[in-house]
């Protein structure tokens, strides 16, 4: 992801000379619509709350995968959509309450900067080094030991679950799946920066704005998501087959 980061510096001079992020930022439905923002959040909150309580209860995947153990204490379980959803709006509100913007891909290239800064060198793409970057930088470093201490804290550190699709293209190891875990965070870096934010940034912290941006953002994730899965893990050719003609457990194997 620090690497993605350096590219993106790289050619941050040519973006505007590209036509790249040139576009107006702040178009939000209550403009486009003319209706006022408090009714339009409301109306838009209440039907966000029924979509997820129905793809909650429509989702397959608790056909599929063993229900977790609701007697082990809820930080060594998996936490469901409500409490990890709930969270996260949290966190988003407390940075927006104190004027900042919460951002996973603008939190990479901070702590890069401070990092490059160590060093004696600066990036075009973040130009100044002050109490923003600073802020952005330290959530960027904290999800390392956060999530330490999570698979410690859960007793998953030597044995953190993988999808059965990664796990049937990539066998467990380092010569395996390092060349592979390191190319996809360099390219969701990069293409996060290029596109002008990543599914925090421009995605979860955009919607509260009712930008037209994260709405088209967000349902081109949704529907690729979607597109993808059906594809991956449904019908005749799908990897469940596969996994269910082999008798294979999808949480281990």
């Amino acid at each position: 992801m620090l690497a993605g980061v350096l590219a993106f510096d790289l050619v941050f001079p040519s973006l505007a000379d590209w036509g790249i992020r040139s576009f107006p930022q702040s178009i939000t439905a209550p403009l486009v619509l003319d209706i006022s923002y408090g009714h339009l959040a409301t109306a838009f909150g209440v039907l966000v709350l029924l979509m997820v309580a129905v793809a909650d209860r429509l989702d397959p995947g608790k056909r599929l995968d063993p229900e977790p153990d609701q007697k082990e204490p809820l930080w060594r379980r998996e936490w469901g959509f409500g409490l990890a959803g709930a969270s996260a709006g949290l966190i988003i509100l407390a940075s927006s309450a104190q004027g900042q913007y919460f951002g996973l891909s603008g939190s990479y290239a901070a702590l890069t900067a401070h990092i490059a800064d160590w060093f004696g060198f600066s990036l075009e793409s973040v130009p100044t080094l002050n109490e923003t970057t600073a802020w952005r930088a330290a959530s960027a470093a904290g999800l390392f030991p956060g999530a330490a201490a999570s698979a410690l804290m859960s007793k998953s550190f030597g044995n953190v679950p993988v999808t059965p699709l990664w796990a049937a293209a990539h066998p467990s190891g380092v010569k395996s799946r390092g060349p592979i875990v390191f190319v996809g965070g360099f390219m969701v870096l990069f293409g996060a920066l290029i596109g002008g934010g990543c599914t925090t940034g421009a995605f979860m912290a955009a919607w509260p704005t009712l930008s037209v941006g994260s709405f088209a953002m967000g349902a081109t994730f949704f529907g690729t998501g979607m597109a993808t899965a059906t594809l991956l893990y449904w019908g005749k050719w799908g990897l469940l087959s596969e996994v269910r003609s082999r008798g294979l457990s999808l949480a281990t194997d």
